[in-house]
């Protein structure tokens, strides 16, 4: 049976008082799927949370930098040997502190903000100063890596739980020595970038310094996360690394997102597009992104349950308002008599919803 599990993060709409984030968008598709099949609203959960769930992780604490880097580019032809075999490894990303009347908000990079020269530069900057901290590696621009020799003794955010926010309520925590430590070197990171000829330079020509960097993702390297992960689906698309990073540990090798190889066998596939203005609260370029996201996935997806070729279809939306799944079966293809339900009607009814909930609203 062809089963199509697609996870789409920022598909909800993040900003409650926003009342009609989708209003007048040409989405008959999707509210057609919507309306036919089984909604279940649940507790929140994040993006990463609800990867390792689906690869078969919940009850481990995976090394989410270790299996983001094994999904870059080259991942799987790179491997760790030698030293890195026994590495521990935090995501270090770039970011940027902006200092509002009460609190410093951190920003993240878009793809093409930072390019590969400054990336460089900085990172071995960083490797000059900080050689007894780790080793730091720009994998691209934006997604940077540092590799320790023992754990850290520290709990981390991931960084789309802090983007926009305030950081001072996700510094690293845990053990207080730890975390003091950690604390500190954010502390001097912060000092070495500002000071760099490559942020003067940025902060001449108007753009945003990279001023400070974000370590999450903290554990081992990803052996253990490969001894347990298990694939949910044959094959499985994804851009982003993590999700590619844990098709690989899992030993299935990743393609791009495809509706017509989506609907040949049975697939994982992770749509990401809409995290990224979602986070931002981009809502222009969020409701584009849906636009075509409808025209290139959902009207498809549509026709093709609609004529059997599709037989189910679970859509996972994961977030900090709700864990939003829909459930398409083979009964769900009769339910003709149903009537659609809008996105703006989902998102009427999470913002009505005191939190955590756990509702089935149709069968």
């Amino acid at each position: 049976m062809r089963r199509l599990t697609l996870v789409v993060p920022g598909l909800v709409w993040p900003a409650p008082q926003t009342l009609h984030p989708a209003r007048d968008l040409p989405l008959a598709a999707l509210s057609r799927l919507l309306g036919r099949g089984r909604r279940r609203i649940g507790p929140p959960i994040s993006y990463e949370n609800l990867l390792a769930r689906l690869f078969g992780m919940e009850n481990i604490a995976p090394s989410l930098a270790a299996l983001r880097r094994l999904g870059e580019d080259g991942g799987e032809e790179r491997g760790d040997k030698g030293e890195n075999a026994e590495a521990h490894w935090l995501c270090a990303d770039p970011v940027h502190l902006c200092l509002t009347r009460e609190y410093l908000l951190l920003s993240d990079f878009a793809d093409g903000e930072i390019d590969a020269d400054e990336a460089r530069a900085l990172s071995a900057a960083l490797n000059d100063d900080y050689a007894a901290l780790g080793h730091f590696q720009a994998a691209t621009p934006t997604r940077w890596y540092l590799r320790l020799d023992r754990p850290p003794a520290a709990r981390f955010s991931p960084l789309h739980d802090v983007a926009g926010r305030p950081i001072q309520h996700f510094l690293p925590a845990g053990d207080e020595a730890g975390a003091r430590r950690w604390r500190h070197v954010l502390s001097d990171i912060q000092i070495t970038l500002h000071h760099h000829p490559v942020n003067q330079a940025r902060a001449a020509s108007g753009r945003r310094p990279v001023n400070s960097l974000w370590f999450w993702g903290g554990g081992g390297g990803p052996a253990a996360s490969a001894r347990t992960a298990r694939a949910p689906c044959p094959a499985v698309q994804a851009r982003d690394p993590l999700a590619r990073g844990l098709a690989r540990a899992a030993g299935v090798a990743p393609e791009m997102p495809d509706v017509d190889a989506a609907l040949r066998t049975g697939t994982l596939t992770v749509l990401d597009a809409l995290a990224p203005p979602a986070r931002h609260l981009d809502l222009a370029v969020w409701r584009e992104t849906l636009a075509a996201m409808e025209n290139d996935w959902f009207a498809p997806l549509m026709r093709a349950f609609d004529a059997g070729g599709l037989r189910a279809l679970v859509l996972r939306v994961p977030g900090e308002r709700a864990d939003f799944t829909l459930t398409l079966d083979g009964g769900a293809r009769w339910r003709f008599w149903r009537r659609p339900v809008t996105l703006d009607d989902i998102h009427a009814r999470l913002a009505s919803l005191p939190p955590p909930s756990t509702i089935v609203e149709s069968g």
